[in-house]
């Protein structure tokens, strides 16, 4: 029941938008199979969250209030293993952020990774792992306000979803520790009324919780 009424609830919002790049969606055939789509990644994150046990280790859950306390405004900071300027680092009491406007990672409207993109998560994932062994991280999907809400969170999830498979598949971070919170267009950086502002609000932005009492501890045996 819980799955038909997120699909259904998917569906009416993506019937009533159009994307970035005017795409038609035909029927609601295509539309019920990009919402089946969306919500298996959505239950999916759920239950990885749920899982929260890596190699023997159990992940700290923070809470949501942990994640929500985020600031995007948090004082830049640098990192000696990240030396591309397209990654931005601010850090606030007790988590990294990592942020990538757009063009760092997709083409406008896709959620496919461009060229090149790899070793810029690599270098993200590096530093990750150096300033927080075993915390827990959370991806954070942005977009402008172009299409409407619903399309827009779609878009979000997919890319920040994304970016999560790469980086369970390409790194050592498990897949354990990460989690998505697709944001869509509700937390813009800049105006939307123009280009330059709606390129800085098309984002993703990791988050990674930094302090001692953010770090895994042995898992507890039944």
């Amino acid at each position: 029941m819980r799955t038909r009424i997120m699909t259904l609830l998917l569906a009416a919002g993506l019937l009533a938008s159009c994307s970035e790049t005017n795409q038609e969606v035909e029927d609601t055939g295509d539309v019920q199979e990009i919402a089946s789509e969306d919500t298996a990644l959505m239950y999916e994150d759920m239950a990885a969250r749920e899982r929260l046990t890596a190699d023997g280790l159990e992940v700290k859950d923070m809470g949501e209030p942990f994640w929500t306390g985020i600031d995007v405004n948090a004082p830049v900071v640098t990192s000696p293993l990240i030396t591309d300027t397209d990654v931005e680092i601010r850090r606030g009491q007790g988590y990294d952020l990592y942020t990538m406007d757009e063009r760092v990672l997709f083409d406008l409207d896709k959620a496919q990774l461009r060229a090149g993109a790899d070793d810029k998560l690599r270098s993200v994932a590096e530093s990750i792992n150096e300033v927080s062994p075993s915390g827990p991280i959370r991806i954070y999907g942005h977009t402008d306000s172009l299409a409407s809400a619903a399309y827009n969170e779609q878009l979000a999830a997919e890319r920040a979803n994304t970016v999560k498979d790469w980086l369970a598949n390409n790194t050592d971070i498990d897949p354990a520790r990460m989690t998505i919170h697709a944001v869509g267009e509700e937390q813009p950086r800049a105006t939307n009324e123009t280009a330059r502002g709606r390129q800085l609000n098309r984002r993703v932005a990791i988050a990674v919780a930094t302090g001692d009492e953010a770090q895994a501890t042995p898992a507890q045996q039944p």
